[in-house]
């Protein structure tokens, strides 16, 4: 059984734009943790939002780590609509409070949706089948 091969172009800028797009999950949730953005005026946090805001980060972590030991590029699209869902709840949250933030938090979601652009190409679909096709044979 040969070999797998090395990683294809897309694949690998897949991979880095998957990485570079967690930064700016983990720094909104941060900042809105961290600022007090979800306290009530009870002073209670509400957990519901705090999972919210984390859910995106960690899915994008999981789905990097899937797509790099070659299990599968779904994770990837599964976390950059969680991206896009994330800017729009920055979106809902601010209209609710009567601010204007234009189409910024959607700079959330760049990096995760071309991420699972690229991860959707052909060369990226050959590289994850010959894995698939390597495992099974050594499970034979």
């Amino acid at each position: 059984m040969s070999t797998p091969s090395r990683i294809p172009g897309p694949a690998l800028a897949a991979a880095v734009l998957a990485a570079l797009g967690v930064l700016p999950l983990v720094v909104v949730a941060f900042l809105v943790v961290a600022l007090g953005g979800l306290e009530a005026d009870s002073g209670r946090r509400d957990w519901v939002s705090v999972v919210l805001l984390l859910l995106p980060p960690l899915l994008q972590l999981f789905a990097l780590g899937w797509f790099l030991l070659r299990r599968g590029r779904v994770p990837l699209v599964l976390a950059a609509l969680a991206a896009i869902a994330a800017g729009v709840l920055v979106l809902a949250t601010a209209a609710s409070v009567g601010q204007s933030v234009g189409l910024g938090p959607f700079v959330l979601a760049v990096c995760p949706v071309l991420a699972a652009g690229l991860a959707m190409t052909p060369a990226v679909g050959r590289w994850l089948a010959e894995a698939r096709a390597h495992r099974r044979g050594r499970a034979a």
